[in-house]
């Protein structure tokens, strides 16, 4: 948490202090150039939201509101609105206002672990307007030859490495998505949707000046305004997504995916895959013996060794059962993984830190759970291994086998690993 606030708040320094060194104003105090810059109302919903974020215990949104108001400063002189007219170009202005964040969004999305690769190749097509618009900003129609030699973005050379790159990105995302993905066309027709008032509009020389003319020029004097704008805008929409993330899909306990995020990822599974089941061995007994508070920390505790091995794909089930997926490998193949997990946490050891004691003098059996404190204990699991067959081809009809299987490794006396077989 600290390394990303350092580096949130190096990205939102660096233009605020661009501007406060630049500004006309800096002939006044650094303190009264802040205080210029902040208005009333922005005070008001920094104080809001700074409370909900303290009472939701979310001090991403803490963050984000401190980082919104000084930001707010280095937008200020001037306004990147300004140059902007409300009028037939104003859906335009929104659009091309969107579309730049839209790099950082996927990326915090993909940390985030929200998406997978497909929904990443999905959400890259909505970076073609912003290509698009790149090359349909001159004034009236453009020649084919225009485009091939990037004549008309009035740039120097150096600055159209950047887009090239972009473009042959986005090229990329095409040739990949069309040859693989076929769910891709509707993502197509809505881009084709969201450009017909963008090319209208450049046609009829009313393409949106302001932010895109000053973000894609070398010489723009608000380039670091828009940026800053753009950083802030990242942030608050990491956080927001972090916290939707976490909220729907991921384990409360064990900080890993729930079972809503596996019935999702489950749901675009297809080829070749394995599905595991996993049990943690003699849980409620431990949970008697230990206390519930132990009990928590051994599924914390196998949860991040299942995360720390298996990466991304394992999840809690419920209770004491965990499920991972092996996508693109079979059973057999699959073996090995989750093989390799067991005898990890079967070396590992768990030492037991408190007690589960009501501390009543003439409880025999809380006087032996004060005994247990500081005991080191053995944490075995089964797993069920299964992948799809003939009659099973659905993934939740492979769960099932998975399960079958789990318990057959519970009957040959736990703390092994069984691959399902008819």
């Amino acid at each position: 948490m600290t390394k990303t606030c350092l580096i949130y708040l190096t990205a939102a320094l660096t233009p605020l202090l661009w501007q406060t060194f630049s500004s006309p104003a800096w002939n006044k105090s650094l303190g009264q150039s802040v205080l210029d810059g902040f208005s009333y109302p922005l005070y008001m919903g920094f104080a809001l939201v700074g409370f909900l974020g303290w009472k939701l215990n979310q001090t991403r949104i803490l963050f984000s509101s401190m980082l919104f108001i000084g930001i707010a400063y280095a937008m200020n002189y001037p306004n990147i609105f300004s140059s902007w007219n409300i009028d037939a170009a104003g859906l335009n202005q929104i659009v091309s206002l969107a579309l730049p964040l839209t790099l950082v969004i996927i990326f915090s999305l993909r940390e985030s672990r929200f998406m997978d690769t497909e929904n990443l190749k999905r959400l890259g097509w909505s970076l073609v307007p912003l290509a698009l618009l790149i090359l349909w900003r001159a004034r009236g129609p453009v020649s084919f030859g225009q485009i091939a030699t990037l004549e008309i973005i009035p740039l120097p050379a150096g600055f159209l490495l950047p887009q090239i790159a972009l473009i042959f990105f986005l090229l990329y995302f095409v040739g990949v998505a069309m040859e693989k993905d076929k769910k891709i066309k509707p993502f197509i027709f809505a881009t084709g949707i969201t450009m017909i008032p963008l090319l209208s509009a450049a046609r009829e020389g009313m393409v949106p000046h302001g932010f895109i003319q000053e973000l894609f020029s070398a010489s723009g004097p608000t380039l670091h305004n828009v940026m800053a704008f753009a950083v802030i805008c990242g942030i608050q929409l990491h956080a927001i997504f972090k916290m939707y993330w976490q909220r729907v899909y991921q384990d409360e306990l064990t900080g890993i995916g729930n079972r809503r995020a596996l019935d999702e990822y489950m749901a675009t599974l297809s080829g070749e895959y394995a599905l595991a089941m996993m049990d943690i061995d003699h849980f409620k007994a431990f949970n008697d013996t230990y206390g519930h508070d132990e009990g928590d920390n051994v599924l914390r505790m196998v949860g991040g060794l299942l995360h720390q091995e298996l990466g991304d794909k394992v999840y809690r089930y419920g209770g004491e059962e965990f499920c991972a997926v092996f996508e693109g490998f079979g059973s057999e193949d699959a073996f090995m993984f989750a093989n390799k997990v067991r005898r990890k946490l079967e070396e590992r050891v768990f030492h037991i830190r408190k007690t589960n004691s009501k501390k009543q003098k003439s409880s025999k059996s809380d006087r032996k759970k004060i005994k247990t404190k500081g005991k080191k204990v053995q944490v075995t699991i089964s797993v069920g291994l299964a992948s799809p067959y003939k009659s099973a081809k659905d993934p939740s009809d492979v769960l099932k086998l998975a399960d079958q299987a789990l318990y057959e490794a519970k009957d040959q006396g736990r703390n092994c690993v069984m691959i399902w077989d008819q």
